[in-house]
């Protein structure tokens, strides 16, 4: 397998891990392999209670074993009798065919795979303990139930496993298949050869809130799900739950990663991984607070052809967003104008005009003005956004392997003019630069009419209007506590952070009492499912 095609990974300690008193260490851990056959990436994320003394040693257990697993797992399946080198290459294509072909719910090889990563796993487990037996300085936060279990009278009954419990999450790019395992929480995303975005591992619902399950689990090997395929990825993300909690929706995970794959096309693999050691730093603080862990393989040559893949899909992130601010936006006037109506019908008397009913009406009326430029400037982003995606077919065909080879074959039944190409590619350039230039105006007309609004909004008193404006506020405190925000962390002139600032239009987050915060992420501890 080429060298364009390359693993990495990284992890940072959790904000709230560090600001805690006493200061906790990193329960997450990541690896990666690569040989000219083999591509592996792998995320272990350990359990935050204190019942799990030991789980940042399970995690990097997990990492290690998995690894090592995969290897030999790989291995055998193209060389199954290394004695006979005939048989060996049948049996190969079997054991692919096999591997591809059968259904996940029955007997399937990744389950053998997955069994040994459980029984490795263990045995790493046991010879740690039997290293380092536990201790009661250990046990000094752990339940009493947890306790029993770790160091109980009769030493055949201990359950060491527990307090080593994490999850864990493995993908593999190798020549003729590609698979994912993952047991408990964390994303696994995987870019496809047209650029497309998806989440194939099955998820499990019993991966909820601060539950999951766990590689310490009795019943582990049957939580493991996977997913198997022949395709190569273009490029492929595991990261850990500190990672996808840092934010609102999941669409803001995958500009996350859209925007890593523009720091390693234009700026190299050096530079990518730089930016992302740097970043992740910034994202937990920001973020989750919790560690953060991430794992790729990337296809750089691949990516680098799907670039014009992902600057469609960065404008239609962008101009979904704005269309969502403004519909909200128009529910919010609307709901404005039913108790501004409301207030005037309520104070009105046969007859009488006052005052302060000549300024409700005005205010009405400003506010249906305002109303109906908020309408063309939604239905002007959605044509904008219906036609990119309309685009978006034609933009993938034009990124296929192989175009521009195509384009400069005159002698071929499917010669593609270059001209026509360059003209195309143009065009759509152009359209992109009308596209920026019209948001910005709309951008513009709304921060007027959002003005006008606020003004007229300070002189409307009412139960209507001033329980909408509450639940508006309630709701932004609970989304923008979970969305990093747009910051300068080095004085590089490219940073993920800044590119994260042009596909991502988040407002600004308001300051948090570290305190609290740590508080709050410590009380909302990850616990494996019994």
């Amino acid at each position: 397998m080429a060298d364009k095609i390359f693993s990495f990974s990284a992890t940072e300690t959790g904000y709230n891990h560090i600001k805690a008193e006493p200061s906790k260490v990193c329960e997450d851990a990541s690896g990666f392999y690569d040989d000219d056959q083999l591509h592996i990436c792998v995320v272990a994320d350990g359990h935050g209670s204190d019942n799990y003394p030991r789980t940042d040693r399970g995690s990097q257990f997990a990492v290690d074993v998995a690894i090592e697993q995969i290897k030999a797992f790989v291995g055998k399946i193209y060389n199954p009798n290394s004695e006979n080198p005939e048989i060996s290459e049948k049996e190969s294509n079997e054991l692919i065919d096999k591997l591809l072909h059968t259904k996940i719910n029955e007997t399937h090889l990744l389950q053998y795979l997955s069994r040994n990563i459980l029984m490795k796993w263990r045995e790493f487990v046991e010879k740690d303990v039997e290293e380092n037996p536990f201790q009661e300085s250990e046990m000094a936060n752990v339940s009493e139930k947890y306790k029993k279990r770790y160091m109980p009278e009769d030493i055949s009954e201990r359950r060491a496993e527990k307090a080593y419990g994490c999850t864990l999450i493995a993908y593999v790019v190798a020549e003729k298949f590609s698979f994912g395992m993952q047991i408990g929480d964390g994303k696994c995303v995987v870019i496809d050869q047209n650029g497309s975005i998806s989440e194939p591992i099955p998820w499990d619902e019993n991966c909820q809130m601060n539950v999951t399950t766990s590689i310490c689990d009795s019943d582990a090997s049957d939580e493991f799900r996977f997913f198997v395929t022949e395709e190569k990825p273009s490029a492929v993300f595991c990261g850990s739950d500190g990672i996808d909690d840092s934010y609102a929706k999941v669409e803001e995970m995958y500009a996350l990663y859209r925007s890593i794959l523009k720091i390693f096309v234009e700026h190299g693999v050096e530079v990518g991984k730089s930016e992302i050691k740097e970043y992740l730093p910034v994202l937990t603080k920001r973020g989750s607070g919790d560690d953060v862990s991430i794992a790729l393989i990337m296809d750089i040559q691949r990516v680098t052809e799907l670039t014009p893949v992902f600057t469609v899909q960065t404008e239609l992130f962008n101009l979904e967003n704005q269309l969502k601010e403004k519909q909200h936006t128009a529910a919010v006037n609307e709901e404005k104008e039913k108790a501004l109506t409301s207030k005037m019908s309520a104070m009105m008397r046969p007859g009488i005009r006052t005052p302060l009913d000549h300024q409700i009406y005005n205010q009405i009326n400003e506010l249906r003005v305002t109303m109906t430029q908020m309408d063309e400037e939604i239905l002007t982003l959605q044509r904008k956004i219906d036609n990119l995606k309309l685009r978006m077919p034609n933009v993938v065909a034009q990124c296929e392997p192989g175009m521009a080879e195509v384009n400069t074959a005159s002698d071929s039944d499917v010669v593609v003019n270059a001209e026509e190409d360059i003209a195309v590619r143009e065009a759509i350039a152009v359209e992109y630069v009308e596209i920026a230039a019209r948001v910005e105006d709309i951008e513009e007309a709304s921060i007027v009419n959002d003005e006008a609004v606020a003004v007229d909004g300070k002189s409307v008193v009412s139960e209507q209007s001033a329980t909408a404006k509450e639940t508006e506020t309630h709701e932004s405190g609970e989304m923008t506590a979970s969305e990093p925000q747009k910051i300068v962390i080095s004085e590089k002139t490219v940073t993920i952070v800044e590119q994260m600032a042009k596909v991502s239009q988040m407002a600004e987050q308001p300051a948090v009492n570290e305190e609290a915060e740590v508080d709050t992420k410590a009380s909302a501890k990850e616990t494996p499912e019994e």
